[in-house]
């Protein structure tokens, strides 16, 4: 804690010969090089002790660091004065020093990072305290202050109340003058010529340090965003999952759409030079090989900020990586830095922006056109901000490097591509026709599904956050679906490999449950899912079907049906969609209506206050219902919705 703060540094002898009574006048570091001397310091018994209690303390430190900001400070006023017009008018130290705001923690936090490879040296702190050690030794032996202690105007710290009086204050002196003497040999090996006023400003916290704009985060007060779902999107988040891709000189992912054909390869961009190259071969399947759903989030991600937009592709998409490590829920893990995680997301954003999309010869309705392949995002910039870290050299101690810490922050500029002129366009301005735009819904628990404990989960949510604006009645059939999402050696690799079948059947039946938990509406078609591959979940309990597989339980399986929803308030927003469009000659949606039925229908707290009434325990309803203890807990907590017809069992049961 600082007690008194002059109102300036201790100025060189020549200007103290100059004006010896004003010290508001700037003040030149670099001309008090009195530096530490090494054979000044002498081996004291209590050394080792005293620099863990200045390492501790902070009080030692942070005054070293008001001295750099101060330093640092008055390089700035020299260049702003060198840039006047020739004023000579005096600058007032302590209005600039309260000015960068030295004594906040921000700034002092902000310049430890600056220094922070030489504060965990052993032998920093050591000779710090030797050399206090060292001086107030002399000063009890001779009776009088040190002279290099000596310093007028000094910066001091609050004395040790532990102490008496004297020794206190004959402390806090020596202790301050050391602290001086560190920030004088910090500043000589800082190179500040290279630092422009306004670098020299953020450094100091005078200028913001953050002046990117970025876009609003998504998800603020609201757990769903739109999202645009058209052809492009479904193609490309599809090239990012499903491991498809076709080798040729150009590897490329191609799918079928009317008379013509949506084609993805990879491409190479430069943000410097705005120039975008064809990957071919070996090179480009080692990128299509670091594909994965991470990546076809940050897809969703950019779609849903495109659709914002009246004329995407002339809309900058600005982002924080900090802003996506959230969305994705990566701020609560631990196992990997800040600046892992700002990497991670550069590194997928990348990835995105490595996909090109070529539309050849599209119909839909009356639209036919082609649009020249480019890419689907132009990465304009990808920028990593962190702080300088100082390294000392072990064979050269006196000679200090610069080294870049960990990135704090990543800023993204992206712009869509030219085919959102067609597919995230309001009206086709060729011939005022309505342009091929479709917009869904995508829910932020989506994109905080682990791809690597839940894999086929985080593809399905994907890929029917797309196909729930598509296909409005939610019905799919298994093996349709397995073939969108997973490689083709795996569908084919069933017929032969029982292992292969169990296991899929098994991450299968996981996928769907971590999607009803998450809030999907999922039911089983009962004339082609029966209950003998159906997950233990969602059997009736009353359903008198076998419950074995039989032999030729694989191509049931595959021609099952399962019809999935999504969230209530996703349907239900999906439902206003419809029901606006003048257009739409679809029929009644009648899973909506259902759906909102269900919303009316039990909520977690009915069900808590019901068991009370009655007295009954979770154990007592779940062997009822013939379900596991914890999902009845996950039902209170409102962790996992109450299926159909466990919401009509429970009714009949608790009678409500």
């Amino acid at each position: 804690m600082l007690t008194s703060l002059r109102e300036a540094m201790p100025m060189s002898a020549a200007n103290r010969e100059e004006d010896k009574h004003s010290y508001s006048a700037t003040v030149i570091l670099e001309e008090s090089s009195a530096a530490l001397s090494p054979h000044a310091i002498v081996e004291i018994s209590t050394a080792p002790e005293y620099a863990e209690k200045l390492r501790q303390g902070k009080s030692f430190l942070n005054l070293v660091l008001v001295n750099v900001a101060t330093g640092i400070n008055q390089h700035r006023l020299r260049q702003t004065r060198s840039k006047s017009k020739g004023s000579s008018d005096l600058i007032n130290l302590y209005n600039e020093t309260e000015k960068i705001g030295a004594l906040q923690k921000p700034a002092i936090a902000r310049l430890e990072k600056l220094f922070r490879a030489i504060l965990k040296q052993e032998e920093f702190w050591s000779q710090r305290a030797n050399w206090i050690l060292t001086r107030l030794e002399q000063w009890k032996v001779d009776r009088r202050m040190p002279v290099d202690c000596s310093i007028p105007g000094m910066l001091s710290v609050e004395a040790d109340p532990t102490l008496p009086e004297e020794e206190a204050w004959q402390e806090s002196i020596v202790i301050s003058a050391c602290a001086f003497y560190t920030a004088s040999e910090w500043l000589g090996n800082l190179d500040l010529s290279g630092f422009s006023v306004d670098e020299v400003e953020k450094l100091l916290g005078i200028r913001s340090t953050d002046e990117f704009v970025a876009d609003p985060a998504l998800f603020q007060g609201r757990e769903i965003e739109q999202v645009a779902t058209g052809y492009p999107i479904l193609t490309g988040a599809q090239a990012l999952i499903n491991n498809q891709w076709e080798d040729g000189e150009y590897p490329y992912w191609k799918k079928l759409v009317g008379e013509g054909f949506i084609q993805h390869n990879i491409v190479r961009q430069s943000p410097s030079s705005r120039q975008i190259e064809l990957v071919p071969g070996k090179a480009a399947w080692e990128i299509i090989q670091q594909f994965g759903p991470e990546a076809a989030y940050v897809l969703l991600i950019f779609s849903s900020y495109a659709t914002d937009s009246e004329q995407p592709w002339e809309q900058q998409i600005r982002l924080r990586g900090t802003d996506l490590i959230k969305l994705f829920g990566w701020d609560k893990r631990t196992d990997i830095t800040l600046g892992q995680k700002l990497r991670k997301i550069s590194h997928l954003v990348e990835l995105v922006c490595s996909l090109s999309v070529l539309i050849s010869n599209i119909n839909v309705g009356a639209n036919r056109y082609n649009v020249a392949r480019g890419p689907m995002w132009m990465l304009e910039e990808l920028e990593c901000v962190g702080q300088l870290a100082l390294t000392v050299d072990t064979e050269q101690p006196g000679s200090l490097q610069y080294e870049a810490g960990e990135p704090d922050e990543l800023y993204i500029k992206v712009r869509p591509g030219s085919w959102t002129e067609k597919f995230l366009n309001a009206k086709d301005f060729s011939g005022g026709k309505q342009a091929l735009c479709q917009y869904g819904y995508l829910a932020k628990s989506t994109l905080q599904i682990n791809p690597y404990r839940q894999r086929l989960a985080s593809k399905l949510a994907i890929f029917l956050t797309i196909m729930s604006r598509i296909r409005c009645d939610g019905r799919y059939e298994v093996g349709t679906l397995l073939e969108r999402l997973e490689p083709k050696e795996l569908m084919m690799a069933l017929q032969t490999n029982k292992q292969r079948r169990n296991a899929l059947i098994s991450q299968w039946n996981h996928a769907l449950l971590t999607l009803h938990e998450l809030g999907w509406q999922i039911e089983f078609d009962p004339e082609t899912y029966p209950d003998c591959i159906r997950p233990e979940w969602g059997i009736d309990k009353n359903s008198k079907q076998a419950k074995v597989r039989p032999r030729n339980w694989l191509t049931i399986w595959l021609k099952a049906i399962v019809i999935i929803q999504p969230t209530i308030l996703i349907q239900e927003k999906l439902g206003a969609v419809l029901g606006s469009d003048a257009t739409s000659e679809s029929e009644p949606f009648t899973p909506i209506q259902r759906a909102l039925e269900r919303s009316k229908a039990l909520t977690s707290a009915d069900l808590s206050i019901a068991l009370d009434n009655l007295g009954w325990s979770k154990a007592q309803l779940a062997k009822k219902l013939g379900v596991d203890r914890s999902l009845i807990t996950r039902w209170i907590k409102g962790e996992r919705s109450i299926q159909p017809k466990h919401q009509n069992q429970i009714r009949t049961l608790l009678k409500l």
